[in-house]
């Protein structure tokens, strides 16, 4: 069994290194793959020139991020897919080995979400660290059903959580050290506000009542590891 780490971005050229430097310390990942939406900051190139173990892929338009993840996963050669965003500080090698390892030797797990280590309390309260977290790993088979059901854009997470919920799969958090880039912080206050709204619109139209019940009954479990 193998993992491949799909890593989608656009415009994170001064944050995408950090978290592939990271991931390269990873041993449980086969290969990673690195999709370009298109980004306008020469993200592809330094990705190209610094890291050049890494598999890249660059869009010449913008498809979405569940498009650029679709680009990722036609050239995945692992069993498991492990998703990592380009905008996070304090990403931890030996928290994602423990998460991989207790995947790869339990199959009858079929996901486990990153709980992002967020200092907003409203994140914490409405649950987004979970539901929204791009920082997961779950079986290819399960990721290719799921991108059959018209997803789009910014629905994929919110998708992928339907599909487990629907189908009573074993689902686990584990509580990470990392952090994300709130979108304020890389459009300012007002465009970020924006963003986040566009998001927000994209991801209840998907399935607006599984996604309020989500927010109360999604990935209640915490990974069990063996000490």
């Amino acid at each position: 069994m193998s993992v491949t780490c799909i890593v989608p971005f656009r415009n994170e050229k001064e944050r995408i290194g950090e978290v592939l430097t990271q991931l390269l310390n990873v041993k449980n990942i086969s290969e990673i793959i690195c999709v370009d939406g298109a980004s306008a900051d020469g993200g592809s190139e330094y990705v190209q020139t610094h890291f050049p173990s890494v598999q890249l892929i660059t869009l010449k338009e913008n498809v979405g991020k569940t498009g650029t993840v679709q680009e990722g996963l036609k050239g995945a050669k692992g069993d498991y897919i492990l998703f990592f965003d380009a905008d996070l500080s304090g990403v931890v090698p030996q928290e994602v080995d423990t998460v991989l390892e207790a995947v790869l030797n339990d199959t009858s797990i079929d996901m486990v979400v990153f709980s992002r280590n967020t200092p907003r309390l409203i994140t914490k309260i409405n649950r987004f660290d979970l539901i929204y977290t791009g920082e997961r790993i779950l079986k290819k088979d399960d990721l290719l059903r799921i991108l059959k059901e018209g997803v789009s854009q910014f629905q994929l997470e919110i998708a992928i959580n339907t599909y487990m919920m629907g189908n009573n799969k074993r689902i686990f958090y584990f509580n990470a050290s990392h952090v994300n880039l709130p979108k304020s912080g890389k459009f300012g206050l007002l465009s970020g506000i924006m963003e986040d709204l566009k998001m927000f619109w994209q991801v209840c139209s998907f399935d607006p009542i599984n996604y309020f019940l989500q927010t109360f009954f999604f990935c209640k479990k915490k990974l069990p590891l063996n000490k």
